[in-house]
């Protein structure tokens, strides 16, 4: 019977190797999954607040961050920053070897006309699908309706 021509040391690089693509593509997969629900989920809490005065919108969320007054209206800025999550044995905890984690980013803007009624809204940031997962973009819909 012939020996078998591959090595162990060969075995386990090709084994860490083929965990490693299926970590890109696992990641890959939830990237996109989120990028979707993200998109729904802003989606459905922009469409919530069109024909709805703005100051219904600071009353639920608060006063904005910013003001940009526009050509035909204004858009009112809102900031959220998510802190990341560590959970507990996910790396070097040792003086110097931590990286400093960054918080993400969620940037909704809620767009009206010159009456002061909302005609649309934008977000951008890398933290909204983590809002939406959460269930935090539920409690961003404009709650007046029934």
């Amino acid at each position: 019977m012939p020996a078998n021509p591959i090595l162990p040391a060969e075995t386990a690089r090709g084994a860490v190797s083929v965990r490693a693509s299926l970590a890109v593509l696992w990641a890959a997969a939830i990237t996109g999954a989120c990028a979707g629900l993200e998109a729904s989920a802003m989606q459905d809490v922009f469409d919530s607040w069109k024909n709805v005065p703005v100051d219904e919108a600071k009353r639920q969320w608060g006063p904005p961050q910013s003001v940009q007054v526009l050509p035909s209206g204004t858009a009112y800025v809102w900031n959220d920053s998510i802190a990341p999550a560590r959970p507990p044995g996910s790396g070097p905890r040792d003086a110097g070897m931590e990286r400093t984690p960054v918080p993400g980013q969620c940037q909704r803007k809620l767009v009206t006309g010159q009456d002061g009624i909302v005609i649309g809204g934008e977000w951008r940031g890398d933290a909204c699908c983590i809002t939406a997962l959460v269930g935090h973009c539920a409690s961003l819909k404009y709650r007046g309706r029934s």
